[in-house]
């Protein structure tokens, strides 16, 4: 522990108050898909926070005189800043066969694969190893905030959240829970799985003396894996736990796959999975779900009437999801609803840690759905941003760079050498320079590019 914080503490060599000045590119709150271009602009930073931005060169001289920060970081012109992503949907136990295990329909996989590796992190020194490789990646990516899965096991648990604290990567993090249809060895009793919430959650809270709410580094969550390993008491439980404090979020997954869906109607006929969590106090303005392919109009009503997020994976659901006359989640339609739509990796469901290929994915399916309009680089990254944060109920704290929200940063380099850029070749319909370098980041780029990364304002990688 205490190696690690002199290397965070060399890394986070800015003082209090410091500034960015370079181009940088964010999400627009106004409506999804739209990305903001400032060619120079300032980001001024103190004690984390962002309390000021000018973009053009008048604005940059009267914050600079206003707010006189203490240092100036300037970005390269082959460089550009953006907000940091945003992963909506990453099970920590599966990293370890990421990449691998594409083979089979999904409950088969569960079963085969997933129960099995998760089983493995009864041992916590092995799950210590896979969770401080993944958070290492994760933050390589420009990944600055995560939503994560554990696993049934207490102790494993807390030391996610504990290599989480000590690296400095934003999570929402929880212990999984399932009372039927586990693995060999690998479920436990309802009264078991409610009793390691609880132990979880109160462990999340004392772990960061001095925090509360948003400004928490690592939130509490309620896991009920999904429907089919959980039974209507767990359910309830969990409903209850979650209603009992503002501060909790829950984390599952709805409507994902065929078999999946026909497995949750012979357990409640004639029900889906959005009135089963709704019934039981689980779809809340702080509950993302992943996947979602298969809602119908009205679920999707539901969930904006109730505030859920929807975790797009678009991997994964090209994998496990997809079925004759379905095609890709209804990214359009959900946000024209006023559904809360960010980005997913499904590691391991998906095989990539990099949010930047769920975007692509999403683009790549948007074009084999003839009902939608097309998901462009701009929607991708914008759900991968700020889209995620409203995902995740975390967008009055970040998801781009507006004042009064934390810094959560990625620093690019257009020029690192995994990719050309050819400056001089721009098209003729491309507005400027920064527009052809982020377009080309967003479909080329990978984990050369990532330069340096910020959370709350501290230099992280």
């Amino acid at each position: 522990m205490a190696a690690l914080e002199e290397k965070l503490a060399a890394l986070s060599t800015h003082p209090p108050k410091f500034a960015v000045r370079g181009r940088f590119v964010h999400a627009n709150a106004r409506r999804a898909g739209l990305i903001e271009f400032v060619e120079d602009g300032l980001i001024v930073v103190e004690d984390g926070a962002i309390i000021a931005v000018a973009k053009d060169a008048d604005q940059i001289k009267a914050v600079l005189a206003e707010h006189r920060p203490q240092d100036v970081v300037e970005l390269a012109e082959t460089e550009f800043l953006a907000p940091g992503m945003v992963d909506c949907h990453v099970h920590a136990p599966q990293y370890a066969y990421s990449g691998t295990a594409t083979d089979k329909p999904l409950m088969e996989w569960l079963q085969h694969y997933t129960f099995p590796a998760e089983k493995r992190c009864v041992d916590v020194d092995y799950a210590k190893t896979l969770y401080s490789a993944l958070v290492d990646r994760l933050l390589m990516q420009g990944t600055t905030c995560v939503a994560l899965y554990a696993t049934i096991h207490v102790p494993a648990t807390n030391a996610l959240v504990d290599i989480c604290l000590e690296k400095g990567l934003r999570a929402v993090v929880g212990k999984v829970c399932m009372d039927r249809h586990g693995g060999d060895g690998y479920e436990e009793t309802t009264a078991e799985a409610l009793a390691g919430t609880r132990a979880c959650l109160d462990y999340i809270r004392k772990a960061q003396p001095g925090a509360s709410g948003l400004s928490r580094l690592v939130q509490p969550c309620v896991i009920p894996r999904f429907i089919p390993t959980c039974t209507p008491e767990l359910l309830a439980g969990l409903g209850d736990i979650a209603r009992e404090s503002d501060d909790v979020w829950v984390q599952s997954h709805a409507s994902e796959a065929p078999d999946q869906v026909k497995f949750v109607d012979t357990l409640h006929p004639g029900k889906r999975c959005t009135e089963i969590f709704e019934s039981h106090g689980l779809l809340t303005d702080k509950c993302v779900m992943a996947h979602c392919v298969y809602l119908e109009d009205g679920e999707l009503d539901t969930f904006a009437r109730k505030g859920a997020g929807v975790a797009c994976c678009p991997l994964s659901n090209a994998i496990f999801s997809l079925s004759p006359g379905w095609h890709a989640f209804p990214f359009h339609k959900a946000h024209a609803k006023g559904v809360r739509v960010g980005m997913g990796t499904d590691i391991a469901g998906g095989y990539a840690a990099s949010i930047l290929v769920a975007c692509r994915h999403a683009a790549v399916a948007s074009k084999h759905d003839m009902g939608e309009k097309d998901v462009d680089y701009k929607d991708a990254f914008w759900a991968a941003t700020l889209g995620g944060a409203r995902a995740l109920g975390l967008d009055t704290v970040l998801g781009n760079f507006e004042v009064g929200k934390q810094f959560d940063a990625v620093r690019i380099n257009c020029e690192a050498g995994n990719y050309d850029t050819f400056p001089s070749a721009i098209h003729p319909c491309c507005p400027s320079r920064l527009e052809h370098d982020f377009e080309k980041f967003v479909n080329l780029g990978d984990d050369r590019n990532i330069a340096s990364v910020y959370v709350q304002g501290k230099r992280r990688r």
